[in-house]
This record gives structure tokens, sequence and C-alpha cells, in this order.
């Protein structure tokens, strides 16, 4: 019975050591409303694959003139990032932004994204993780978005 139960521990934890690891997620507040999710496109450049999540897309209303705060978990804070974005000027024209880049030595975990007075409507925001291929060329690895509700 013993060996039994200890081949039955042992099948247990290899299965547990197989499983995917998590996914960190982003968390998107404002107006005081949050929504957290996990990242809608990865590049595994190792293999040259895309994994993308459609259901990862997640929608946050943004009243005009109010900030959208980014958290983003150790996980991915402990790599470089960077957020981007798109929003309808005052014109109504599109106008894409992005912030500076994050090193993990920066302890960065939060980031704060402000348009410009005047502006219309937040269309989107992507935090993006980055990587340096050959410790110099900075690629995208992942991305989470968020967007606003038409």
């Amino acid at each position: 019975m013993r060996r039994v139960l200890i081949t039955v521990l042992a099948s247990a934890a290899a299965l547990v050591g197989c499983a995917a690891p998590s996914q960190p997620e982003v968390t998107f507040y404002a107006d005081g409303q949050s929504v957290a999710t996990g990242p809608r496109v990865r590049f595994d450049v190792a293999n040259g694959r895309e994994v993308r999540d459609e259901a990862a897309l997640v929608r946050l209303p943004v009243r005009p003139g109010e900030p959208v705060q980014i958290s983003v978990p150790a996980q991915l804070s402990d790599h470089a990032w960077s957020v981007s974005f798109s929003y309808l000027d005052a014109a109504g024209e599109r106008v894409d932004g992005g912030s500076e880049l994050f090193l993990p030595g920066d302890g960065q975990h939060a980031y704060t994204l402000a348009l410009p007075p005047g502006s219309r409507k937040l269309l989107l925001v992507s935090v993006q993780e980055v990587v340096f291929l050959n410790g110099i060329e900075p690629v995208v690895s992942a991305y989470w978005d968020m967007e606003t509700p038409a």
C-alpha cells in the first residue's frame, strides 16, 4: 500500500511540474473600475511561434480627460516593458504614442497614462514586454491590450 501511495504522489508531482506556467496579468484602472488580463499575444522567439488569445482583449470605459492607471506584476517588471496607446485628438485624428522603456532595474510596477488636454477619446492601450535578442536588439515578446468601448 505504501509503495502505491508513493507512486501516486510522485505521478501527481510530475503532472504539477509539467503544468503550463501561469501568465502574468496586467491591471488597467480608470474612473473607479478595473480589469485585469493575461497577454493577448505572446511570441515564442526561440521557436518563431505566435500564440494569440483574443479573449484576453479587455474593455474599459474611460471618460475624456481621465487617466488610466496600469499596474504590472513583478513577473513582468523583472523584464523590460513599455506602454503604447492610440487616441483621437481634438480634431478627431488618430494619434499613436508611447511611454519610455522601463528596465528591470527601474523597479517600475505602474504607469499612469494621461492624454493631452482636449483629446476626444482613448482608443487602445497596450503593455508590451520587451526582450533583447543577442543582448542588443529590442523585440516585443508579449502584448496585454485594453480598448475602450465604442
